[in-house]
């Protein structure tokens, strides 16, 4: 596997010390230090807040604006959806949730942030399936596991696979015959994520080999399938529906172990009635992380904050409308779920071919 080098690019960032509020640093293309408030959510009992806030941990947490680092650049999936989450803990909490956009280097630049802050709850960042593999997917990373301290998952996004018009692929058993020979363009839409491990998830359980082919996200990876410059791609259910809906890609089915609402006639792989496939799942899984050494009382406090906010009828509307699919994951569980997940990613990482 050969890592992505990302030392420059941290460098320049770091060098700006604690760039902050609205101004931003351009590096490489990506944005440094855009900070916002979270967006208010559009009802809520402004009442029960202050009640919510003085029902925090035992030291009174949180007291105080708590910012959260989106290791990405503002408008993407990872930032749409922590601000949605973001915006119903003010609510939990009583205390503003800021947003801070710190991109750039695959999301290594934001956690470097966070690892670097004070471990008092008073900063948290977004992260998902791979983050805590960083170490050995960019060189340059000074962080590992052990610099975060897990709070809780919010949600678990599928992939939904789609094939090109002109690929002949359309159902699960065209789609393995297509992978015999490595030929097959597999688009994903982003290097060294979790579209990566869904490809070999795949791959290792029904013995096939597609040709690897990167873009720049889901809706340019769905683009080239429509266009038939790619024969398959995995885009997330909400980048898809269009689409899928105008004719322009064929769906061949969700990686949940459930059929998605969102597309609710587009059946598992599961259910494809393939042995190899039965019980098959690979989700990217969503949630917060502080940095490690923060009090076990406020992760927990944030924890059940979150699980609150994961039980509002209105943030599960707002949520599903936003491609955003609610699976809450407390503190003790996501502790444990955070090591068994570092472990069978790393694991895929090594004895992935990335070049």
């Amino acid at each position: 596997m050969k890592k992505r080098s990302t030392a420059l690019v941290m460098a320049l960032a770091l060098a700006a010390g604690a760039v902050s509020g609205c101004g931003a640093l351009s590096v490489g293309g990506d944005t440094v230090g855009e900070t916002t408030a979270a967006p208010a959510a559009e009802s809520g009992d402004s009442g029960e807040t202050a009640a919510a806030a003085a029902e925090g941990s035992s030291t009174g947490y949180p007291t105080k604006t708590v910012e959260v680092i989106v290791p990405f650049a503002a408008g993407g999936g990872a930032d749409i959806a922590t601000r949605l989450v973001c915006s119903y803990l003010e609510q939990e909490l009583g205390q503003t949730f800021v947003i801070n956009n710190v991109s750039g280097g695959g999301g290594t630049i934001g956690l470097t942030n966070l690892v670097d802050a004070d471990p008092d709850g008073y900063t948290i960042a977004y992260f998902s399936s791979t983050d805590s593999n960083g170490d050995i997917l960019f060189d340059g990373v000074t962080y590992n596991k052990d610099s975060f301290a897990p709070v809780a998952q919010f949600s678990a996004d599928p992939h939904i696979i789609v094939a090109s018009n002109k690929s002949g692929i359309t159902d699960v058993d065209s789609l393995i015959a297509a992978g015999q020979d490595g030929s097959t363009l597999w688009g994903i839409g982003g290097a060294w994520t979790h579209w990566d491990f869904l490809k070999m998830e795949f791959e290792e359980a029904t013995g096939t080999n597609y040709k690897r082919l990167v873009f720049d996200g889901g809706v340019t990876a769905i683009n080239n399938v429509a266009s038939g410059d790619c024969a398959v791609a995995t885009p997330f259910v909400s980048e898809a529906l269009a689409q899928i809906e105008s004719g322009n890609v064929k769906a061949i089915a969700v990686t949940s172990a459930e059929r998605n609402s969102m597309a609710p006639d587009v059946p598992t792989l599961a259910e494809s009635g393939i042995p190899e496939l039965e019980g098959f799942e690979s989700v990217m899984w969503r949630g917060f992380v502080a940095p490690a050494g923060t009090p076990e009382d406020v992760l927990k406090t944030l924890s059940d904050a979150v699980g609150k906010v994961c039980e509002n009828e209105e943030f599960i509307q707002r949520a599903e409308e936003a491609g955003v699919t609610v699976e809450f994951m407390g503190y003790d569980d996501f502790k444990q779920y955070y090591e068994d997940n570092h472990t069978s990613v790393r694991e895929m990482i090594e004895n992935a071919n990335f070049e």
